[in-house]
């Protein structure tokens, strides 16, 4: 792991590096005074996994170091530390960090976030996922509920509910709001799964400064070259979402792994609309190599990139610091399903999944499979009923 800290504080900095040396030293630990010589040795040395800065310094300020950085090296982690920066800045260039740190950070957090993306490059598949989601600034949102939110906050006094309508259906949307409220300059205490209690937190005003005038979400206007029918995608997630509830409220799983179950179900699947945003993934070929064989999109996608668009997906949310518990639901829904996997959460999204797939005319999300030699889906077999008849409980235990 290859890291730059940028700090104008050289008593800060050298205790950064020193406790990390310490801690880590297999860690290769560069330092910079300034934005300028950081920006420097970025673009004269061997390349860096992660970029670690302080947001107000002389002359290149974080924020420009950030914007430039992501321009020359996008695979590279971008970490904002700062004590100082206040809301506008933050949201003035919110689209070329993954994550913030406010000061003082305590040398335990820092250095498990850190590990938290070293462990990852052990596994190649994760490490090319990272290498496919770390220059995203952003995930489109679908232009008709793009075009409804601005009007409905444009319009005056929106309620919470109201905007909540909207961004439950919009995986773009959802996801830009909870890397917002889980940047802990908010100061929170633990991350935030919830959609309600996210926007609560973020109030109507920041989300309006958000959208209106910041443009942290756009409408994607088409993403049918890459093969990928973006209102369909759009509306499988949501059902997704919504079966996954309905089944956690049947399983009585309570209301923190309800959330989890929901939101992972609107978002499972925002890997693929990263792939089909990379020209050069040529995403198109693959989806319909999938129909024409119809093979699972997993294992092509691997072959072909050598990662899935859940490991891509799962990675893009690590990357901007929601809930890991999240990202492993999103990384593991097209494992196995199978009573014992130990986590009720996961066999809920793959179900659900499954279902909402099996429903489309043209079954284009048919992508689930259970890899050869795994038992028998009793998890399957039980809810299907269920998600049929959008019964309210289940008897039977898990």
């Amino acid at each position: 792991m290859r890291l730059l800290l940028v700090d104008d504080e050289i008593r800060l900095l050298e205790g950064l590096r020193r406790s990390l040396r310490l801690e880590r030293p297999e860690w290769h630990v560069a330092t910079a005074a300034s934005g300028t010589e950081a920006f420097q040795k970025i673009q004269s040395e061997e390349p860096f996994d992660m970029l670690i800065t302080d947001m107000l310094m002389p002359g290149m300020d974080g924020s420009a170091l950030l914007r430039e950085s992501q321009r020359v090296a996008p695979g590279m982690v971008r970490i904002i530390l700062s004590g100082h920066a206040g809301i506008e800045l933050i949201q003035s260039c919110e689209a070329s960090f993954h994550q913030f740190l406010a000061k003082p950070v305590d040398p335990d957090r820092f250095i498990a976030l850190v590990d938290s993306f070293a462990a990852k490059e052990d596994t190649p598949s994760m490490s090319r996922a990272r290498q496919l989601v770390a220059g995203l600034d952003r995930v489109p949102s679908l232009p008709s509920l793009h075009r409804g939110l601005s009007c409905l906050l444009r319009e005056g006094h929106p309620s919470i509910e109201e905007v909540l309508a909207i961004v439950r259906l919009d995986m773009g949307m959802a996801t830009k709001i909870l890397k917002l409220v889980n940047s802990s300059y908010l100061t929170l205490a633990a991350k935030v799964t919830d959609l309600t209690q996210a926007l609560e937190l973020i109030g109507l005003d920041l989300l309006k400064q958000a959208v209106l005038e910041r443009g942290a979400m756009t409408a994607a206007q088409s993403l049918h070259p890459s093969g990928l029918d973006l209102a369909e995608l759009w509306e499988h997630s949501a059902q997704v979402a919504q079966m996954a509830s309905l089944l956690a409220a049947a399983e009585q799983v309570g209301q923190e792994e309800a959330s989890h179950c929901y939101t992972a179900g609107l978002l499972h699947d925002v890997g693929r609309v990263v792939m089909a945003l990379d020209p050069s993934l040529d995403y198109h070929r693959v989806l319909s190599e999938s129909r024409r064989l119809d093979a699972p999109l997993p294992l092509l996608e691997l072959e072909a990139y050598g990662t899935t668009h859940a490991e891509v997906g799962a990675e893009l949310l690590h990357l901007w610091g929601l809930d890991p518990r999240l990202c492993d639901l999103v990384a593991g829904h097209h494992g196995r399903i199978h009573c014992t996997c130990g986590s009720i959460p996961n066999c809920i999204l793959k179900c659900a999944d499954l279902w909402s797939s099996s429903q489309a005319s043209e079954n284009p999300f048919s992508d689930g499979y259970t890899p050869p030699g795994d038992e028998p889906q009793p998890c399957l077999a039980r809810w299907m009923p269920v998600l049929g008849g959008h019964a309210q409980g289940l008897s039977a235990d898990h």
